[in-house]
């Protein structure tokens, strides 16, 4: 992905690409946009670009959105008995994009609900995932990793969308709503 193509914003920033792409930015001629019912319409923006960023992290393509590998920084946990891995990422993951312990042969891209046939099936031995094709459960703050052997489990990626840091916006200049003429 070209990365000519990515804003990266400050909050202050964001605001003022948000006022322009929704024809609200400050006028000149010295005019003021004032609200009737005296509501602060900074303070409306911010909230409202906060909650499309926040629906945004969680839903849009993520070959389109702030990616990194956070497997130094998640916690692991074996369960032997249970057949898995729990994976506790650290406060700014978001959600999974492809995930891999070393000894699986392929990384997992797709991630099962936690109440999904295959992720209930993991309680059953014999039809537990394998280190060929492994399970990987999403419960939001950790996930269950199951394709276990029997060396000591090392999370080789963790590919995930995250939060920036310092309330920072990342995102693919496609991803901006447009607003068109009337």
């Amino acid at each position: 992905m070209n990365e000519d193509c990515f804003y990266d914003l400050s909050e202050t920033e964001m605001l003022t690409l948000w006022k322009r792409v929704h024809r609200l930015e400050d006028l000149r001629h010295e005019c003021v946009i004032e609200r009737e019912d005296g509501i602060d319409l900074d303070a409306y923006l911010t909230e409202q670009m906060r909650r499309w960023y926040a629906e945004l992290l969680l839903t849009a393509p993520s070959h389109l959105l702030p990616i990194e590998d956070l497997s130094n920084e998640t916690a692991l946990t074996v369960d032997r008995e249970h057949g898995f891995v729990v994976a506790r990422p650290p406060l700014r993951y978001v959600r999974p994009v492809e995930w891999r312990l070393s000894s699986w042969v392929a990384g997992v891209r797709t991630f099962a609900e936690p109440d999904s046939d295959v992720v209930r099936r993991q309680a059953t031995p014999w039809l537990r995932a394998g280190t060929t094709y492994p399970v990987v459960a999403d419960y939001g703050d950790r996930l269950l990793l199951y394709g276990i052997d029997d060396e000591t489990p090392v999370l080789a990626t963790a590919l995930s969308v995250v939060k920036p840091s310092g309330g920072r916006y990342r995102f693919h200049i496609s991803l901006l709503p447009c607003q068109h003429a009337r």
